[in-house]
């Protein structure tokens, strides 16, 4: 029997509460409820991280670490047992104990509004060995398991049974280095310190999270003093943000690639006007013509400013199954027209490029344009609302458009298992694969690595299904984000990878 024991640094993460304050921290958005399980984006997990913690948690880099779990073995393929940590209690009082953690994953699978099935659905049983031991068995071996785990949070049984699905959504209890004050909806969300957390007690008796939607008020905030951390940090901004000796300025790596999909899967595409009226993206040529056209160095430079880096693949090196082999996107306008020749287009098409209103987005989707233009394309910017866009796209009604992924558990199959596999409701494959690309070999690798066990096995397995990928020009990737935060300079932050802000980090 394999046994893994993973145990926490819990001596250097100790802190002190000598010089104990209020810390406030200005988000891009605020949390959408204080459900754990209702919604699954960035910044509604990241201020509920603070409250919650899951059996297995991420450190700043991503890597996988003991949490509530305290260690756990994996003796056959398929079977999990977690040891729990002894003496946590959540912050009503409740011991924390096995019974919590078969009502939290009952309800993250079983509950018709969880968004978090996805990341649990390998799982076919769930069961108690003792008070302090969990005994889960997934349906066929799966190597991401762990990372999984990082997204389920851990619910007090005894306070939340029987409770309806309003009085959960309003009162949070968990085992988190910070307990819930109160949600005033639109201006802030107010904790204070657990001081019997089970790492320590945290530097701060208080935290304050306000939604500073607008990215000006946001940065306006950090400089005047009026909160000491913000994220989401404006390109256009940074030279502020660096000239004040006040604030620190972070750019971290991030796990979202912005990249263009390309309808090559129908004879006829809804957006294009071609003069041979087929779809010419169907054409391997015509798709290579319009990577080597764009130049994406130069949108990362004057439209990101610098804070982005160029793509050379699906994912950023920051995800597990990034190829180091893999060398740069060619820019090459004359090579590009003369592809569009070979393929029957030397005086090109017209098409429409769909992409959100919001950020850079219509910026860089200007640029695409501005570079397929010099090659012949006519291309139309159609840059709409994100209610408008996501039900376009999940229509499937769009024939070129631009968006971004990030791969939140720090894992390739995220991109690959959404995006690049053939669309297969049935399995749960492809629901994001707008461009409809599909290649028996690429399928047949991803759903293998979603089992195999053996590291280096199934990274190559993730490298191959990108190379396929690339080689068939099934997507266009433009460039990798960044994270850009300010604090002042009074307080120490470490960000992290996912772009959570971890409170108990800040010292």
């Amino acid at each position: 029997m394999k046994k893994i024991i993973v145990g926490l640094a819990t001596a250097a993460l100790l802190c002190s509460g000598a010089n104990a304050k209020t810390l406030s921290v200005g988000m891009s958005d605020g949390a959408q409820s204080m459900d754990p399980y209702f919604i699954n984006n960035d910044d509604t997990n990241s201020i509920l991280n603070n409250v919650f913690d899951s059996l297995i948690s991420f450190d700043k880099d991503l890597h996988t670490q003991a949490n509530l779990a305290e260690s756990w073995s994996n003796p056959s393929p398929k079977e999990w047992i977690f040891k729990l940590r002894k003496g946590v209690k959540f912050h009503n009082g409740s011991d924390f104990n096995a019974d919590d953690v078969i009502f939290s994953y009952d309800r993250v699978r079983n509950w018709d509004k969880s968004a978090f099935k996805s990341k649990v659905n390998m799982i076919e049983s769930v069961s108690k060995v003792d008070e302090y031991t969990i005994k889960m068995v997934t349906n066929k071996p799966y190597p991401i398991f762990l990372r999984q785990l990082t997204y389920v949070n851990i619910l007090d049984k005894e306070t939340l049974a029987g409770k309806s699905d309003q009085w959960i959504g309003l009162n949070p209890v968990g085992t988190g280095p910070y307990k819930f004050d109160s949600w005033n909806k639109g201006d802030s969300i107010k904790m204070s310190a657990n001081n019997g957390y089970w790492l320590g007690k945290p530097t701060y008796d208080k935290v304050i999270f306000k939604p500073l939607t607008n990215a000006a008020t946001r940065v306006a905030g950090i400089l005047s003093g009026a909160v000491d951390i913000i994220n989401k940090v404006p390109a256009v901004d940074v030279a502020k943000i660096k000239n004040n000796e006040r604030v620190d300025f972070f750019m971290v790596p991030s796990l979202r690639t912005i990249y263009i999909h390309m309808d090559q899967h129908r004879e006829k595409s809804p957006f294009i006007k071609s003069p041979t009226g087929k779809n010419p993206l169907q054409d391997i040529k015509v798709r290579q013509a319009f990577s080597y056209a764009i130049d994406r160095e130069s949108i990362t430079k004057y439209i990101m400013k610098g804070f982005a880096v160029t793509a050379n693949q699906l994912n950023a090196s920051t995800v597990y199954g990034y190829d180091k082999s893999i060398g740069k996107f060619e820019f090459n306008p004359e090579k590009a027209k003369a592809l569009l020749k070979e393929a029957g287009y030397p005086n090109g098409f017209e098409i429409q490029l769909d992409s959100l209103n919001t950020g850079t987005y219509p910026k860089i989707a200007q640029a695409v344009a501005s570079s397929l233009t010099r090659i012949g394309i006519k291309v139309k910017v159609n840059a709409t609302p994100g209610s408008v866009f996501f039900g376009k796209m999940g229509k499937r009604e769009t024939s070129f458009s631009l968006i971004g992924w990030a791969s939140g558990s720090g894992d390739a199959s995220s991109f690959l298992d959404s995006i690049v596999h053939s669309v297969n409701p049935d399995k749960g494959y492809g629901k994001y694969n707008w461009g409809n690309f599909a290649n028996a070999k690429a399928d047949e690798l991803i759903e293998k690595s979603a089992s195999t066990m053996n590291p280096e096995e199934r990274l190559k397995e993730l490298k191959e299904v990108q190379k396929i990928a690339l080689a068939e020009f099934g997507y266009l990737p433009i460039h990798y984000t960044v994270n850009l935060y300010a604090a002042n300079k009074k307080v120490h932050f470490e960000p992290r990878i996912n772009g959570y802000i971890w409170a108990f980090d800040v010292k």
